[in-house]
């Protein structure tokens, strides 16, 4: 499925302009509302929907009931960083249909951007609710993630506290990639109407990508280290933290071994790669007056 983004050039990465609010995405034209995908909003080069939680939730549930193959991916510093350098990665998360905001450095970007995202989402957060919708939908899922046994102990969770969700089907995230056609009949084979894919970046969004054609699950979404925090193996930071979007440093407190090149040296990076791409979007719109006017506005 082809893109209905145009690439236009930015320093060590590429810039991508949302034609939708032109031609409408030739994706859903004729979709009822509930699965229309909104415009999206460019930031760092990134096709990010401006969308709530609800309506994230809602989207993905009757995107899923439709039947209408959708991936949804997240975007959050450490994503971004490497959608600047990693032109594989970077395509994968423009081609997906929905690409959300995921940390709040990403909703601080986008003050530069022609439109500000509402607010960032965390799947840790809503997909309980998620959750909740689709068994009220008869939606199934398949849970694919974590060591051995996370993924069947965050789906006895699930279905502890939501006895009507059905999930047909799970399997871990330490997979040898030859491995994936076994993987991928037995998804196939159970068919869920959402594929819960819990792995790291970029080896989820990558995979997803590689084998869209191959899987037959309507709508495919990226959750990260979600089962692991289901499962109870990780913490959460406490809530007001996250309100204030410093969850990143409770996890660098916690794990300051495994996570300080990611903040202390990704967050930097960060504000580096906004501020280029700010300057480059600032050059081109001065070009066209009527288009720096409607940004400013």
């Amino acid at each position: 499925m082809k893109s209905s983004w145009q690439r236009t050039p930015w320093p060590d990465t590429q810039r991508f302009i949302d034609r939708n609010s032109v031609d409408g995405d030739p994706r859903v034209t004729s979709s009822p509302p509930q699965v229309e995908l909104p415009p999206a909003v460019e930031v760092l080069g990134l096709p990010v929907r401006p969308l709530r939680t609800d309506g994230l939730i809602e989207l993905l549930a009757q995107r899923a009931r439709a039947g209408l193959k959708t991936t949804a991916c997240y975007a959050n510093a450490h994503t971004v960083n490497m959608a600047v350098r990693d032109p594989d990665f970077r395509r994968a998360l423009v081609d997906s249909e929905v690409l959300y905001a995921d940390g709040a450095s990403v909703v601080w970007a986008s003050r530069y951007a022609a439109k500000r995202l509402p607010e960032r989402m965390t799947s840790a957060d809503y997909f309980p609710a998620f959750a909740r919708r689709c068994a009220d939908l008869g939606l199934s899922l398949y849970l694919l993630g974590g060591v051995d046994g996370i993924a069947a102990a965050a789906a006895a969770r699930l279905t502890a506290d939501i006895p009507r969700l059905r999930i047909v089907g799970m399997h871990h995230g330490h997979f040898a990639l030859d491995c994936s056609d076994e993987v991928i009949t037995d998804i196939n084979s159970a068919r869920p109407d959402v594929l819960v894919v819990g792995m790291s970046s970029p080896r989820q969004e990558l995979w997803l990508a590689r084998h869209a054609g191959e899987i037959e699950t309507p709508v495919r979404w990226c959750v990260g280290a979600l089962f692991d925090y289901l499962a109870g193996a990780e913490k959460r930071a406490p809530a007001w933290l996250c309100r204030m979007g410093g969850e990143w440093l409770f996890r660098l407190l916690v794990d300051p071994l495994g996570k300080w090149r990611r903040y202390l040296l990704g967050n930097p990076l960060f504000v580096w790669n906004t501020l280029r791409w700010r300057v480059s979007r600032r050059r081109e719109l001065s070009a066209t007056p009527e288009a720096l006017k409607l940004t400013r506005g």
